[in-house]
């Protein structure tokens, strides 16, 4: 998905800011991207060495000196992630990001409740109920036959932080935003953060449950359950059918897969299969399905 720039500006201008060095072609980037969506003029950032090889030809990076392979637009960084960050809140004050200013899209046969906050560009869909006292963020996209119950948050900046070298935290912005499926559930008093660069994804026929916290660029896969206080962590995938038991909490950047049952008051630390069931802290496999 990635977020367009109001105007494009030249990367050694962004270095300069970053009071960072930088190497190969000076281009103009008109838009920040995760780099699986990045393309040629777009600012985004490598972990390590791998991700630079993969970067498409005319991204402009920051990555580790010694992650740096020749061909490529290079901002000199000993923390990726954290300049990443301070870019991105200088191109948002100086710059600025285009978002919608489109009133929200609502079909005639949705029904929205009272004190209900929609963003800019907001869409939601035929039959879908918004219930009262719910905020849902810009640009949210709702399907059709959805039901939002009452004091939901949909689309707000989700929890991104990293410290810079005396350790103060430095707020990595979202610029991204939040898609829901056809005939999905969103329980009352659930947050649903918007992605950082791309989307957070809730698909077809899931149900969340009451008092869910979904963090930021998190894929919630088709007839998935997430039951009430289960915490999913940024960049968790939750695959097809799979069951999400009360006050779990899934951590970071894992995956679990189609049919799994995540078992009451699990903490999980890694991958599961599918199929399988898992239980305890550190939760650990039980039995298969």
């Amino acid at each position: 998905m990635g977020r367009k720039l109001k105007n494009s500006i030249e990367l050694a201008e962004i270095a300069k800011t970053l009071h960072l060095p930088f190497v190969g072609e000076n281009i103009f980037v008109d838009a920040v991207a995760a780099l699986s969506d990045a393309k040629a003029g777009n600012l985004s950032f490598a972990k390590n060495a791998d991700w630079v090889k993969k970067a498409p030809s005319g991204v402009a990076l920051l990555c580790r000196k010694d992650d740096a392979t020749s061909g490529h637009s290079l901002i000199f960084s000993d923390n990726p992630r954290l300049d990443f960050a301070r870019a991105l809140t200088y191109l948002e004050n100086q710059v600025g990001f285009e978002w919608s200013v489109a009133a929200p899209a609502v079909h005639p046969s949705a029904k929205i409740g009272r004190n209900v906050v929609l963003g800019d560009g907001v869409s939601i869909g035929q039959g879908s109920v918004v219930a009262h006292n719910v905020v849902i963020g810009p640009e949210v996209m709702i399907g059709d036959f959805c039901t939002i119950k009452s004091g939901a948050v949909i689309g707000e900046e989700g929890f991104g932080f990293e410290r810079d070298s005396v350790g103060r935290a430095v707020r990595l912005p979202h610029v991204g935003s939040v898609k829901i499926g056809n005939n999905v559930e969103v329980g009352s008093l659930t947050t649903v953060c918007r992605g950082t660069l791309g989307l957070t994804t809730l698909a077809d026929g899931c149900k969340i449950d009451d008092h869910v916290h979904i963090a930021h660029n998190v894929y919630i896969g088709e007839d998935a359950f997430v039951i009430a206080c289960a915490e999913v962590s940024g960049g968790v995938r939750i695959g097809a059918r799979a069951w999400i038991a009360p006050n779990s909490a899934l951590m970071n950047q894992i995956d679990i897969g189609p049919d799994a049952v995540v078992g009451i008051g699990a903490t999980v630390l890694k991958n599961v299969e599918a199929n399988s069931v898992v239980v305890g802290n550190p939760a650990k496999p039980m039995k298969n399905k």
